[in-house]
């Protein structure tokens, strides 16, 4: 006959279960009783929790067995870690937004209007303007000088004897002006095109807090394409082409018997029965780890009135042409 056992094989499991329960029961009349998983996985009831344990986490059940506190578990080191870096992110982000409502107060009590906003970055053009007009007094002092120096080169030259050095250092010496000061008109046409942009964005700024409608071009009236008589280049083989492309271009607009060309120089002229047109071509760098710089300047004085603005548009159209015809392969 088979045992009482083996005819009821639940029996067996629920012993441990009923003892399980028993233990329970005998915590529970003692007092707390706590749920809590060791580091292996199993499920731990006790009246207290180790204290080795304890960063497990656990739940605190009640005399009947309901559920009454959860102790979560400790935070690993990562996990601090990560909160500790988005805490950092939190406020980092809250001080832009601080800054960034301070600035836009700032600039609400700055400008009453659009316009002043343009007037404003219309003032720090002009400012710059100012000084690339003493820039090019200077340039035209160094090249009347230079003129100068050539007649007497020319008649040395003709006289069958070598230069005299203090000739080629005066040479030397305006030549290097020149340049130093086409250099610096560079820096500051770009430093137009920073105040434009940056205007644009304070512009656009202002009408979006004062809820008003954006231009749907540049009121400055210039474009992001930059001076379009000045070339970048780097490289000693792509320099060098260029700087072949620009002479011929000048040339081509000159009179090129009458050109003076020096090192990383080349001034050209042509006239007509209005006006007197010198093109000065500069290659200027600021260091050996910058960009060349290949800039072409007009320079007009009207016969009739001395006027020192270009009235023909052919010869405008030299300096607007220029980068492309440089550059274009």
């Amino acid at each position: 006959m088979p045992s009482p056992i083996a005819r009821s094989p639940r029996r067996f499991w629920l012993i441990p279960a009923l003892g399980a329960l028993c233990c329970s029961g005998l915590a529970l009349a003692q007092g707390s009783l706590y749920r809590w998983v060791d580091d292996s996985g199993a499920v731990h009831y006790t009246d207290s929790v180790p204290a080795d344990e304890s960063k497990q986490g656990h739940t605190k059940l009640s005399e009947q067995g309901v559920r009454t506190e959860e102790v979560a578990p400790a935070p690993t080191e990562a996990e601090l870690q990560k909160a500790k870096e988005a805490e950092r992110l939190k406020q980092e982000e809250e001080r832009r937004v601080a800054a960034r409502k301070e600035a836009d107060a700032r600039l609400l009590s700055r400008y009453r209007t659009a316009e002043e906003v343009e007037l404003t970055r219309d003032g720090k053009l002009a400012g710059v303007d100012a000084l690339i007009r003493v820039k090019r007094d200077l340039i035209r002092s160094n090249q009347e000088r230079r003129l100068k120096l050539e007649t007497r080169k020319k008649e040395a030259l003709q006289s069958g004897k070598p230069l005299p050095p203090e000739l080629e250092n005066d040479i030397a010496q305006t030549e290097s002006k020149i340049r130093a000061n086409y250099a610096a008109i560079i820096d500051l046409e770009r430093q137009k095109d920073a105040i434009r942009q940056e205007f644009r964005g304070i512009l656009k700024q202002y009408l979006e807090l004062r809820r008003l409608p954006l231009p749907t071009e540049s009121t400055d009236g210039k474009t992001d394409g930059g001076v379009q008589n000045l070339v970048a280049c780097t490289g000693m083989a792509e320099c060098g082409r260029y700087w072949e492309r620009a002479m011929t271009y000048v040339r081509e607009h000159s009179e090129a018997k009458t050109e003076i060309l020096g090192p990383g120089l080349l001034i050209a002229f042509q006239e007509d029965d209005k006006e007197e047109r010198t093109f000065t071509l500069t290659w200027t760098q600021a260091a050996a780890d910058r960009p060349v710089h290949l800039y072409l300047d007009l320079q007009c004085k009207n016969k009739q009135t001395g006027s020192l603005n270009c009235i023909e548009a052919s010869a405008n159209a030299v300096e607007e042409e220029f980068r492309a015809a440089v550059t274009q392969d």
